[in-house]
């Protein structure tokens, strides 16, 4: 997914840069060739651009899921003592929650049937 993700977003990069290096270059020789060599040279500049952007973020993004997998199957013991503290800790938030709706559900029950009457049911 890194090695996608980063190679899309080298060659994107590359591409931009590429293409506006080139077409300073293509400003030099534009007076001898009416300006011809300005779009030529930002096409070949973006296109060794986008090809060297996609090979670098494509490497960088390899490596850096790696690094990223790696750490995380060293600690994997300490992920998954954290995941079923937190679930814990969420099944005790969601009875307190559902204890105190049903206090105060109930207080309101008692509430209105006291001021109705008796006739809230």
């Amino acid at each position: 997914g890194g090695a996608a993700t980063l190679g899309a977003g080298g060659a994107a990069a590359g591409w931009v840069a590429g293409s506006a290096i080139g077409a300073a270059v293509g400003l030099v020789p534009a007076v001898f060739t009416f300006g011809l060599s300005i779009p030529i040279c930002a096409m070949v500049g973006g296109g060794c651009g986008l090809a060297s952007g996609a090979a670098v973020g494509t490497t960088v993004g390899g490596v850096g899921g790696g690094v990223v997998g790696y750490g995380a199957y060293s600690r994997r013991d300490e992920i998954s003592a954290l995941s079923e503290l937190t679930l814990s800790r969420v099944g005790e938030c969601r009875k307190f929650v559902e204890e105190t709706a049903l206090h105060s559900a109930d207080y309101v029950r008692t509430t209105l049937k006291g001021a109705t009457g008796g006739t809230s049911d």
